[in-house]
């Protein structure tokens, strides 16, 4: 009797069970893949920045037909929405603000109130935080400059200016009043007005403001005048090149905008010349193409004459002296920060040459004395440009795989990194020419250490190289570490006035990223002198995008996963990883793939891939495949693909694994002079490897590529009939005429490409004419069995779509199946959304035809 009861007990408590659970069971949502009248639920979410101290940061939602800027508060998570928002940006803890369309939009971020500026163009916050800067442009193209304080009241207003600059405190302005005035007000106590007195009539430009300094330019005569006014003495001193005896008779003083450059110490002003060129008997009549020119014709067209650019001058206020610092054997200069050195090149000096940037011989002077010598004899233009340190101390460059400074006050070189013990240059790269190195950080504050990377670590060298110091241990796991946040770099107006590595602070915590390439995890570190390298996030996803508050050690990121939305986290004083918001919420109620790393090997070298598997995988079912390819792809294993069907390339990872698909994006290496048999061992290997352990189909395999993969797709399915169908996109297809094509794009000739760059050729037409036929997929068009699915825009600059049409004229004759789509005023990527909507369906279409029948 126990044992029966204790039976119907159980059966009892069954039966009970059920009753109560299955109502909850068939409540169970039931996930289905995405279908196409729900991608329009997708958006893509950008970081854009975060308060002074951390309480506040900001992001944005783009959706395919509208956008929307977000401020969420850290702690609450308190959040305001501003639709179509753009060029946000907080003042201090308590205010933001951003534009809608042409209205400015000024959120109080704790009483919540709200104010609505219309029409205006551009605006800027006082130093202090307490002033708000607002310029709107009227009917008749004038600009209005209007003062609010913090209660929204006009303070003070500005008619009629046409260019203005803060002091470095932001709490006065400089202003061109209308065209013939400089005026200055004050942002504080009674807004005072002065007018700077300039004696002689005449349009000025140009304004500029250093510490104690305020320049600009007047067009006045026929060479104009340079003015610089001295704020602590009231003194206005001026440059005209009319009474000075060495100016240069054919030219005048330039007013560009932002031609002119203040030194550190306030004794130099360097500004621009132009050379007065007569215009006459200049109709052009037949075109004149020289071999041997130094500018082809079309660069000619385009930039023009690159000897008659503006060239570099300074003016030193106290003395009056002039020199004239570039001309045009030299017309391409930079200066460091500080204005002691400038150096000067000509970029075409080795012309016609046919590696892209050639050599040229850099030339060094120092600028109090006019002394000019040569400083680097053919260095390589492909090489990492020479650099100045923050304080002009020191020239960071390379030479041949390893980094150098050049001491200015001791006149030494030094190659700082030939003892390090581990190499600088990238060891996998598969080019021709000069080897890349992994890169520089930036220079300590201090000038007196050089922060570079080696292909694992960062490392700090004193700039005389004597002390080398490893600063992170990613070696010995095979993790890399960088800065993941941009230092502060100099302020510049223009190219040729500085080019300095990133400031770093030693003295300042460093957020640093890391990443294992083996594992697949990546995460952020803190560094500090005293605690070095210590993990604050370390996990199975991607994480980037690092915005740090200014004055505190707060900071924001995106964490994500290929079947994780992004999601952006906090990071407090104390290091904790906060969610604030996670993007594409729906994203749980729909089925997703899951991307995975493959490994295979080519000629004793292992390589690695991604699967990406299809959204509703069943394990008892055969899959078909595609296999997108181009070089290496591994930084896709955790790149969230929101579905659409606006793609530029017509390839969406999303949506192909919900229509049943697995992916394959396989890495790739090359040999020189075989990039197309590379490409075809790599991927074969791969697919080998895939179709050795998951559950795909042999015979239901998609090959697809676009720009360089798009060759590699045409020359492939020229030597294998492994796959089924094949999708190529702004293929280069006949190397020969490629070869000799001119790039519009930047009105060269595509030589370098092929010989040291991304082709892979490693020798001109003429050298290796046999590498150059072997790896044209047109000569190759008889072997072709693979129906193709070729596109193109016919405003491509990139890759002409003449290599496109070459292709499909070979097909037809051999009468292949292939299709060509010719895009109309689209290029090298597919831009109109219709179009791109219309290329994504139709390669669906393709692969649905040949891999799903």
């Amino acid at each position: 009797m126990k044992k029966l009861h204790h039976s119907f007990l159980f059966r009892l408590v069954a039966y009970y069970f059920l009753l109560v659970s299955c109502p909850a069971i068939g409540q169970v949502l039931q996930k289905k893949t995405v279908p196409e009248e729900d991608y329009h639920l997708w958006s893509t979410m950008l970081s854009h920045s975060i308060s002074d101290r951390g309480d506040w940061a900001s992001y944005s939602l783009h959706y395919d037909t509208a956008d929307t800027l977000f401020v969420i508060a850290t702690k609450s998570r308190k959040k305001y929405a501003f639709p179509h928002g753009r060029n946000g940006e907080f003042n201090g803890e308590n205010w933001f603000a951003c534009k809608q369309n042409d209205t400015l939009v000024m959120q109080d971020l704790t009483s919540g109130k709200v104010n609505y500026f219309p029409k205006i163009s551009s605006y800027s916050f006082s130093g202090d935080g307490k002033h708000l800067i607002l310029i709107s442009v009227d009917q008749n193209n004038s600009q209005h400059l209007t003062v609010k304080n913090r209660l929204g009241e006009t303070v003070a207003m500005v008619d009629n200016l046409s260019e203005w600059a803060w002091n470095a405190r932001k709490n006065t302005i400089a202003y061109i009043d209308g065209k013939e005035k400089v005026q200055i007000l004050e942002i504080f106590d009674n807004y005072a007005k002065k007018e700077i007195p300039v004696l002689t009539m005449g349009e000025i430009k140009n304004l500029s403001w250093l510490n104690q300094t305020i320049t600009f330019i007047q067009n006045t005569g026929s060479s104009g005048k340079l003015y610089a006014y001295r704020l602590e003495t009231g003194k206005l001193l001026s440059f005209d090149p009319e009474s000075c005896s060495n100016f240069p008779n054919d030219m005048s003083i330039a007013s560009s905008f932002g031609s002119i450059k203040i030194s550190n110490d306030e004794k130099r002003i360097f500004f621009m010349l132009k050379e007065q060129i007569s215009n006459k008997g200049t109709t052009e009549v037949v075109q004149v193409w020289n071999g041997n020119d130094k500018q082809i014709y079309p660069h000619l067209k385009m930039y023009g004459d690159f000897t008659l650019q503006d060239k570099l001058a300074v003016w030193f206020v106290d003395t009056g002296r002039f020199l004239q610092l570039s001309d045009r054997e030299e017309p391409y200069v930079l200066i460091s920060s500080a204005g002691d050195y400038t150096l000067t090149w000509n970029e075409f000096e080795s012309e016609p040459h046919f590696d892209g940037i050639g050599l040229r011989d850099i030339y060094v002077t120092a600028i109090e004395t006019g002394t000019k010598r040569l400083l680097l004899k053919g260095y390589p233009g492909t090489g990492m440009e020479p650099a100045f340190s923050p304080k002009g101390n020191y020239l960071s460059y390379s030479v041949n795989g390893d980094w150098w400074v050049y001491d200015f006050k001791k006149d030494e070189h030094r190659n700082i990194t030939r003892d390090l013990g581990f190499p600088v240059r990238d060891i996998d790269y598969d080019r021709a020419g000069q080897v890349p190195l992994y890169g520089i950080a930036g220079w300590s504050i201090d000038d007196n250490s050089l922060f570079i990377y080696d292909q694992f670590d960062i490392w700090m060298i004193s700039a005389d190289g004597k002390t080398k110091k490893r600063l992170t241990k990613g070696r010995e796991h095979k993790t890399t570490f960088r800065f993941a946040t941009a230092q502060r770099r100099l302020p510049s107006k223009s190219d040729y006035m500085d080019r300095t590595n990133a400031i770093i602070n030693y003295s300042t915590q460093w957020i640093l990223s890391a990443h294992n390439t083996v594992t697949g995890y990546s995460g952020l570190y803190s560094y500090d002198s005293k605690t070095a390298a210590r993990p604050i996030l370390w996990e199975y996803k991607r994480t980037d995008r690092v915005v740090k508050a200014k004055n505190s050690n707060a900071f924001t990121f995106i964490s994500q996963n290929f079947d994780a939305p992004p999601e952006l986290l906090f990071v407090d004083a104390l290091g904790k990883p906060k969610e604030l918001y996670r993007s594409n919420p729906q994203h749980k109620k729909y089925l997703w793939a899951k991307a995975e790393k493959v490994s295979y090997v080519v000629d004793g070298k292992t390589l690695s891939g991604i699967l990406i598997y299809p959204a509703d995988f069943d394990p008892t079912i055969k899959y078909p495949m595609i296999v997108n390819i181009y070089e290496r792809q591994g930084g896709s294993l955790h790149r969230y693909v929101n579905p659409t069907l606006l793609n530029e390339n017509g390839i969406n990872f999303s949506v192909l694994s919900s229509k049943g698909y697995f992916i394959l994006l396989p890495d790739l290496v090359y040999q020189l002079g075989q990039p197309g048999e590379s490409a075809k061992k790599c991927v074969l290997a791969a697919v080998d490897a895939v179709l050795l352990k998951y559950n795909v189909d042999p015979n239901r395999i998609g090959l697809t590529g676009h720009s360089f993969g798009g060759f590699e797709t045409d020359y492939i399915i020229a030597k294998t009939d492994r796959f089924a169908a094949a999708v190529s996109g702004a293929a280069i297809t006949d190397l020969v005429s490629s070869y000799l094509y001119c790039n519009s794009n930047y009105a060269t000739s595509e030589f370098f490409r092929y010989e040291i760059d991304q082709e892979r050729i490693g020798l001109s037409l003429f050298e290796g004419m046999s590498s150059y036929l072997n790896n044209s997929p047109v000569l190759l068009a008889q072997n072709v069995t693979t129906p193709l699915l070729a596109w193109t825009g016919d405003e491509d600059k990139q890759v002409h779509y003449f290599q496109s049409i070459e292709f499909y004229f070979a097909l037809r004759r051999l009468k292949k199946e292939h299709t060509l789509l010719i895009y109309p005023e689209e290029s090298h990527t597919i831009i109109d959304k219709k179009n791109q909507a219309d290329l994504t369906k139709r390669i669906e279409a393709w692969f649905a035809k040949y891999l799903k029948s």
